[in-house]
């Protein structure tokens, strides 16, 4: 029913487009030629168009099957034949027709009729396949702005699923202890000292953006690796106060070394939540960089309590340990060395060395 309806309207609809060419012709007719009445002018001009009006859909399905993925000119010189043969049924059914109406100003032969209709056939099958090729292009424009508007919906998931990857890998790397303790204290200092809080949150923010700009990036140099850790540490150091040092110690020369993104914060933080942090007295963490035998070795050491009795790296480490142990593994294979082990006077150090590259 509804496909029915589709189709009637589409036919009264043509019938009113090719109704307005015939009006115009049928009164030039009337007010140039000025013979006879309105009604022969009707009948003398009106046919030919009603004519092409049947033609024109099949002119144009022949079109869009046939020809339409032709190369232009080949297009083009396929419809000569066509047209040749649709204008020469179309002159003659607009005879039959006009003969059969007792049209006025009907030549007195067909081939006289033939000759004079020719060219403006021609032309208006020419009009008929120009209406036909813009259709089809339009078509294919908004094909391509489709597919284009499906891709950059595509892009747009992608970046989208980066982005979650990217905070995942952040939510990885960030112990959730720290964020606790980091959106705690801010908590605590709202009220009793406000700027202290801002700061806090200030740095919160740079942290939270450079692990963002970072997780992208398997390696960074020792200068990003640094400003990172030191966004965190002066998290670290608003929240412990003078119960916390921590020296960080670079040789010279170093700056554009490359090391494992995100190797240095988790580190420091293990020395300071498991070794510094449980003490009653002041905590002190030393940082070092330095480059031998042709590798950096990077150190991380503190004075708390030190490693529990019978702790193995293979069997007790925690998710940061351990994820830095498999992200050398991946990244350097046998080139690489990472050990936990206690210091002889208190405390642990954490020391691995990677290939020195720039």
């Amino acid at each position: 029913m509804a496909t029915m309806q589709t189709f009637g309207l589409k036919a009264v609809l043509a019938l009113a487009l090719w109704t307005v060419p015939a009006v115009v012709s049928a009164t030039q007719v009337y007010f140039v030629w000025r013979a006879g009445t309105w009604a022969d002018a009707i009948r003398t001009a009106m046919p030919e168009w009603y004519v092409w009006g049947l033609l024109a859909p099949f002119i144009i399905a022949a079109d869009h099957r046939w020809l339409d993925r032709l190369p232009p000119t080949r297009r083009i010189a396929a419809h000569i034949p066509l047209g040749i043969a649709v204008t020469l049924v179309a002159m003659a059914v607009t005879y039959a027709a006009l003969d059969a109406l007792k049209a006025r100003w009907l030549p007195d032969s067909a081939l006289r009729f033939f000759s004079q209709q020719s060219l403006g056939a021609a032309m208006t099958y020419a009009f008929i396949v120009g209406i036909s090729v813009a259709i089809s292009y339009a078509a294919r424009a908004r094909q391509r702005e489709q597919e284009a508007a499906r891709l950059a919906l595509h892009s747009a998931q992608l970046e989208t699923h980066l982005a979650e990857a990217k905070l995942r890998l952040l939510q990885a790397q960030l112990h959730p202890h720290f964020l606790f303790n980091a959106f705690n204290t801010i908590s605590a200092l709202t009220e009793t000292d406000p700027r202290t809080a801002r700061r806090i949150m200030d740095r919160l923010a740079t942290l939270l953006r450079s692990s963002l700009e970072h997780a992208g990036r398997q390696e960074v140099t020792v200068r990003e690796e640094l400003r990172f850790l030191e966004d965190y540490l002066s998290i670290e150091r608003l929240r412990f106060e003078d119960r916390l040092t921590v020296d960080v110690c670079v040789e010279e020369g170093l700056a554009d070394a490359l090391v494992p993104s995100f190797v240095l914060q988790p580190l420091v933080e293990n020395a300071i939540r498991h070794g510094t942090g449980p003490l009653l007295r002041h905590g002190h963490v030393r940082v070092s960089i330095r480059r031998a035998a042709g590798r950096l070795v990077l150190e991380v050491e503190d004075d708390g309590v030190g490693l529990p009795a019978g702790w193995r790296l293979e069997d007790h480490s925690g998710v940061g340990l351990s994820n830095i142990a498999h992200r050398l593994e991946e990244l350097y294979g046998a080139q690489h060395t990472f050990a936990v082990r206690d210091r002889p006077d208190g405390g642990v150090r954490v020391e691995l060395s990677v290939p020195y590259r720039v």
